[in-house]
């Protein structure tokens, strides 16, 4: 009988089929002892009939053979002649003890049974014997029975109690592989099979009873008959055998997963061998060896990957039977004190991919022989093209969800893992998303070649991987990205496990002989009811994961208000793209007014943005979204445009002005932006003189050789720089020195609170001291009112510009002020005031 190992409710099987046996041998005892009453048997024999029908009984049990017909097993067997004999002609104390004896030697000799397997052979022939002593002797002991009579009772008996043991069989062998109610209909819907041995045993019974001598003779004709039924039935289940061998590929073919191509395939085998255990070692080219086994549920049996043994049971080249002395103690135990196990590499022209063993052959045919062997050979042969197939489909895939440099899931595997762990593990509270980015990777990459980024990245994985839990999954999403999902814990452990990952991110590295230490930047996302796949705890951590790293702050928990990419900023891009593209966008000039003399030396350009529906758009709002998104290169373009055109413009009607312009800190970055105001320059007729570029202090800082590349071309261009919004950023003094600014601007907040604050009053004058001692024009922007200009001419500041000066106005309208006030501007050019500063200081004087 071949068991399931995968089968268990619970108690193992083999105690349960223990049980069984325990209780058919007490059945037949009590069923002896009712009819053992009567110590004489039906019929005087002599007294070598109990040896002989013992002999009998053990030469019946080596003398069964199987047959399927119509994938339904069929056992026939001559033990019924012996059971006959044993009824009339033996008590039934001596009838039992001779089937028990002769029965469990030649079982015991010949078939090295397991041990709960003799244990209900024993029960199962006990019970047998018993109930056809039952049935007959009360039938038979009345009076003088005819022979006819005899022989009718006992085939009778021996037809009731081969049913009962071929149910008995069915309800062991449902404990191994389930479905009762299938097995017993089974062993019912096969009873004729029961029918016809009973009846063979009823037909020697009678010739004995006709004639001794009748019976021996008779013993040739069906011994040959028997033989030759035999043979046939060996020979149609060879060709049965061999038509299932033949099929194996059909049925393990349909699939091309290999865990579904294994475990049919194991299952086919121990079925198509009729062995108790099937087992395939199977070597993976990604990940270690598996076995997948189909056997025995109460044998035990250990079949674990790493055991040395299987190294020694197959050479690799050809298949053959394993000596006992080779079979490991643990699977010797569970097949019996015999066990008997055949061997077979998987292998094609490439080489050796598995090992297939069979162990515990079934049935009562418990050998295996050469024919075993090649069939054995066979099915590995089939097996090998299917599971080369499965193992490149699962070795496709397994590229297709993991990073080929670091082993790990790659973005689209991460994000179905956070989509199912969604699914199956609600509530979503506990769950987060970590998303992690090397810092100073690209320096590596750039300073040491990008094998030794390769070997970061590798050593980055394996330290983050041995710092994540057993149910949490690190990818590799792209570059120097990485993202790891958890859950279980709140946001404290969160953050524990990013310091963590930050901790052995900085360990140094040796790097082509070099101890090279970078850091990590951590952003932390939760889930929220609201998330329906990966794509929202993954931005939101990228969010927290981009703010930690511009701001240099190690490690970000999500919070709301640090996201700028939400679905009103993506319609306010695609709002401001076509605001551009469409010419919406205004712009409009801010007078600067020189403090020494009182004239309009200059304006400022800035950009304004009235949408139909979202009204007015303040500048702060959605310059940023074009800085984030690569509009900017298009918005400075249009600035420069605009503004260029309006100051020829002004100069054409006389106000020879200085125009100002600001630059963002990617148009820094941008090679080409000197040609592009080269261009609007000689479009315009507008010297280069006459422009003004404010860069920012914090500008200065990203990409530092590049935006000093492009601020000498500029210089180059004979175009004005500024430093905008001093004192608010970080650069240094030194390196101030060395850029070819012409003009320092204080920051707003520095000059708005100028007359109640003490500190911006110092830190005002201190800036317009500094900027004078290193010979730059300094300009105070955001002058409210008199009394701040008033002061900050008093502290020598050059220009100031503000709404006490005049708001913003279109180029038209700043026309018409200049007009309206005669402002000196059109009669004497502001950018050359030693033409026009002694008359001043003589009217002054006057």
């Amino acid at each position: 009988m071949a068991a399931d190992a995968s089968i268990d409710a619970g108690r193992s099987p083999v105690v349960d089929v223990v049980l069984l046996a325990i209780g058919l041998f007490v059945f037949g005892c009590i069923a002896i002892l009712l009819v053992a009453d009567s110590s004489s048997p039906i019929r005087s024999a002599p007294a070598w009939m109990p040896l002989a029908v013992a002999l009998l009984f053990g030469l019946s049990v080596l003398a069964v053979f199987h047959v399927e017909v119509r994938r339904e097993a069929f056992s026939f067997s001559l033990s019924e002649v012996p059971v006959a004999i044993a009824v009339i002609f033996l008590a039934p104390v001596a009838g039992t003890v001779a089937r028990c004896v002769g029965a469990c030697v030649a079982l015991v000799l010949f078939r090295s049974l397991p041990r709960f397997k003799l244990a209900f052979n024993l029960g199962s022939f006990v019970a047998e014997i018993a109930i056809v002593y039952a049935i007959a002797y009360p039938a038979l002991r009345t009076g003088e029975p005819s022979d006819t009579k005899v022989v009718l009772v006992v085939t009778g008996a021996m037809i009731v109690a081969s049913l009962v043991g071929s149910v008995t069989v069915s309800l062991a062998i449902s404990r191994f592989e389930g479905d009762t109610r299938a097995q017993v209909v089974n062993a019912l819907r096969s009873s004729w099979v029961q029918v016809v041995n009973a009846v063979t045993g009823g037909v020697v019974l009678g010739l004995a009873l006709a004639s001794p001598l009748i019976a021996v003779i008779a013993i040739v004709p069906v011994t040959a008959l028997w033989a030759l039924v035999r043979a046939n039935g060996t020979i149609n289940q060879e060709l049965r055998d061999l038509d299932e061998v033949h099929g194996f590929t059909g049925r393990i073919g349909t699939s091309l997963d290999l865990d579904t191509v294994c475990t049919t395939a194991v299952e086919d085998v121990a079925r198509i061998l009729r062995s108790d255990v099937a087992v395939l070692r199977l070597a993976r080219p990604v990940g270690p060896a598996v076995v997948f086994a189909h056997g025995m549920a109460g044998g035990d049996i250990d079949v674990r990957a790493d055991d040395p043994w299987w190294a020694t049971i197959s050479d690799g080249t050809a298949p053959r039977r394993v000596p006992a002395g080779e079979i490991p103690p643990h699977l010797g135990a569970a097949l019996g004190v015999k066990p008997q196990l055949i061997v077979s590499p998987v292998a094609d022209a490439a080489g050796v991919i598995g090992t297939l063993v069979v162990a515990g052959p079934g049935g009562v045919d418990r050998h295996f022989d050469n024919r075993s062997v090649k069939h054995l050979q066979n099915l590995a042969d089939q097996l090998v093209t299917n599971l080369r197939k499965a193992l490149l489909h699962e070795q496709v895939d397994h590229e297709a969800r993991h990073d080929t440099l670091t082993g790990l899931p790659n973005r689209n595997a991460f994000e179905g893992h956070v989509t199912r762990r969604m699914a199956e593990q609600p509530p979503r509270t506990g769950h987060y998303v970590l998303m992690l980015d090397l810092d100073r990777f690209k320096e590596v990459n750039d300073t040491l070649g990008h094998h030794a980024g390769d070997d970061l990245l590798v050593e980055f994985s394996r330290r983050v991987a041995d710092e994540v839990g057993d149910d949490d999954m690190l990818a590799r999403l792209a570059g120097d990205e990485f993202a790891i999902v958890t859950s279980g814990i709140d946001d404290e452990s969160a953050l524990d496990l990013a310091a963590r990952c930050r901790q052995v991110a900085s360990r140094p590295v040796i790097l082509d002989g070099l101890s090279v230490v970078v850091t990590a930047s951590v952003g932390i996302a939760e889930f929220v009811d609201a998330d329906r796949d990966a794509v929202g705890p993954m931005r939101r951590a990228d969010v927290a994961m981009y703010n930690a790293k511009s701001n240099h702050l190690g490690i970000e928990l999500y919070r709301p208000e640090l996201d700028r990419r939400t679905p009103a900023r993506l319609s306010m891009l695609g709002d401001l793209r076509e605001a551009i593209e469409e010419g919406h966008l205004g712009v409009e000039f801010q007078p600067k007014l020189d403090l020494s003399s009182g004239i309009i030396t200059g304006v400022e350009a800035l950009v304004r943005w009235t949408h139909a529906i979202r009204g007015v758009v303040e500048p702060v709002e959605f310059i940023r979204v074009a800085e984030e998104t690569g509009l900017i290169k298009q918005l400075t373009d249009l600035m420069l445009g605009r503004g260029i055109a309006a100051l020829s413009e002004f100069h054409e009607r006389g106000h020879l002005l200085g125009l100002s312009v600001n630059l963002s800190t990617h148009d820094l970055v941008d090679g080409q932006l000197a040609t592009r105001v080269r261009a609007h320059l000689e479009a315009n007729g507008v010297e280069p003189g006459s422009l003004t570029l404010e860069i920012t202090e914090s500008s200065l800082l990203i990409d530092g050789a590049r935006a000093r590349a492009t601020i000498d071309d500029l210089h180059a261009l004979g175009v004005r720089l500024a430093i905008d919004d001093f004192g608010t950023g970080y650069s240094s003094l030194s390196y101030l020195r060395q850029l070819p600014v012409r003009e320092l601007k204080i920051d707003r907040s520095f000059v708005t609170n100028l007359l109640t604050d003490q500190q911006d009053e110092v830190i005002v004058r201190s800036t317009i001291d500094l900027g004078h001692n290193l010979g730059l024009e300094v300009v105070a922007e955001g002058v409210e009112s008199d009394a701040v200009l008033d002061r900050l001419r008093s502290f020598g500041c050059d220009v100031a510009q503000g709404y006490c000066i005049s708001r913003p106005l279109t180029s038209q309208r700043l026309l018409r002020w200049l007009a309206t006030t005669e402002h000196p501007s059109r009669r004497r050019d502001p950018l050359h005031p030693e033409e026009w500063i002694d008359e001043i200081d003589t009217d002054r004087r006057l």
